[in-house]
């Protein structure tokens, strides 16, 4: 596959060269990074598809936990931010949580 867009790569190049001129080489290079870019955007679509399955499945690694679980917390602050028993209340959870961490780390 690699090979194939090498060889459809430099075919463009000496078309653009022959209908274009100098300027071929620039339309090459906007060419080229519209490529690059469209197959980073698969592949970030990709990741964030197996990342849902293994979510589902229960196959997390730790820092994808952790992250999950700010994520989380953080939605939940947002749609109680109005109600101060609320805030009050996971003030004293973060504050339990930190001072756990700070002694964990110090070890």
């Amino acid at each position: 596959m690699l090979f194939i867009g090498m060889v459809i790569g430099a075919i463009i190049l000496f078309l653009s060269f022959y209908i274009v001129g100098p300027y071929g080489a620039g339309i090459f290079l906007i060419v080229l990074f519209g490529l690059v870019f469209s197959t980073y955007q698969k592949n970030k679509e990709i990741y964030e598809d197996v990342k849902i399955i293994r979510e589902k499945l229960g196959l997390l690694h730790e820092e994808e936990k952790f992250q999950q679980e700010i994520e989380m917390n953080q939605k939940e602050y947002d749609n109680n931010k109005d109600e101060p028993k609320f805030i009050s209340k996971l003030d004293e959870e973060i504050e339990e949580e930190l001072e756990k961490y700070m002694k964990d780390n110090k070890e």
